[in-house]
């Protein structure tokens, strides 16, 4: 979705044009010789996140980790995109797969991101990163 001359990302509860210009920057490479983009945009995103009033439940920091973890894996899948940004995309999904771990206590949320782990396991082979 475009709002303005920036890039809507559903995934994510949280919409300003800051932070969605960093999410464009990372999901279509738009600055991929700048590897510290991707270390800036997560630490973006859990201080917008928690300066926010949003009630930081476990089903709201659910939904952050998730986003984070689909933007990358769209960067990963876009053969459009270098392969070195890919690959950079591929070596930091681990971080809010870690987050989401970090935060899943019942069985259910333990299933769902095994399923995301599946999915990344999948994709990452279909797309020889």
């Amino acid at each position: 979705m475009q709002w303005g001359l920036c890039v809507i990302f559903t995934y994510f509860e949280i919409q300003t044009t800051a932070i969605n210009s960093v999410r464009q920057k990372v999901r279509y490479a738009e600055d991929e010789d700048n590897p510290q983009l991707l270390s800036f945009w997560l630490m973006a995103e859990q201080t917008l996140f928690t300066a926010s009033n949003i009630n930081v439940s476990e089903d709201a920091r659910w939904q952050l980790y998730q986003g984070q973890f689909r933007l990358l894996l769209d960067a990963i899948c876009d053969n459009l995109l270098s392969e070195h940004w890919r690959q950079l995309c591929l070596d930091n999904i681990y971080r809010p797969l870690t987050d989401l771990n970090r935060i899943s206590q019942c069985e259910a949320s333990k299933k769902r991101l095994r399923h995301l782990w599946l999915e990344l396991n999948i994709t990452s082979q279909y797309f020889h990163c």
